[in-house]
């Protein structure tokens, strides 16, 4: 798995809910009335938000290799008919889908999680914690 190539975007939701967490216990400690939880939710949502800008330029780069790649096996291939419909319909199969590796995808659903959770918190936190 490829966890060490997203080490920042890990760490920035790491921090989001590090965040989320130092809150919680200063409003769950605190005598007076705060709201730092439900302010916590903003830094959750912006760091997930960053990390989906990150992970969209991966995503950018991915599309890039493939249509390289795409290119390259089209240059190589021999003319298999005198048809060029036939000739367009075998290279058209031989298009390279970009595919996510397995890791980016469970990253990008966590971090759509944090948006959810952090927009959740930022919205009723202050009801939460009272």
């Amino acid at each position: 798995m490829e966890l060490s190539k997203y080490k920042i975007e890990w760490s920035l939701l790491a921090f989001g809910l590090l965040c989320i967490s130092i809150s919680i216990y200063f409003d769950l400690c605190s005598i007076n009335l705060t709201t730092w939880f439900a302010r916590s939710g903003a830094i959750v949502v912006l760091v997930a938000a960053i990390v989906e800008f990150r992970l969209a330029s991966y995503s950018y780069e991915d599309i890039y290799n493939a249509a390289i790649q795409t290119a390259r096996k089209k240059a190589t291939m021999p003319s298999v008919s005198d048809n060029s419909i036939v000739n367009g319909l075998v290279q058209s199969n031989l298009t390279k889908k970009p595919e996510a590796p397995r890791s980016r995808k469970i990253l990008s659903v966590v971090s759509h999680i944090f948006v959810i959770l952090g927009t959740a918190v930022w919205g009723y936190g202050d009801l939460l914690v009272s």
